[in-house]
């Protein structure tokens, strides 16, 4: 069967650990924008006044070794939405992953 998976920034932590297994893979097609590169454990700080420093703990490595941290996941097929096509109802990222599972 062909599979498309949608990503973006806001993909981050598990998401991007599963994701790393279908880009290391090649197990389907990853359209959209770069996810965000942040996976790990966390580390908190709570500060005076209710704030709060958090930042990630560990090292996380791609499955080849290369660096994640920064760069996330990538996707095959890198699409944007766009202002035009927000004016016009229109997601991009959905149009292109339909395009590629109706060839």
């Amino acid at each position: 069967k062909k599979i498309v998976f949608i990503i973006d920034g806001s993909a981050i932590s598990y998401a991007e650990s599963y994701m790393s297994f279908i880009e290391h893979y090649k197990l389907a097609t990853i359209i959209g924008q770069p996810t965000a590169g942040t996976n790990g454990n966390i580390n908190i700080i709570k500060l005076l006044g209710d704030y709060q420093v958090i930042w990630t703990g560990m090292k996380v490595l791609k499955h080849d070794g290369s660096q994640h941290h920064g760069v996330g996941i990538q996707p095959t097929i890198p699409v944007s939405r766009t202002i035009e096509g927000v004016a016009q109802k229109k997601d991009e990222v959905l149009e292109k992953a339909i395009e590629v599972l109706s060839k």
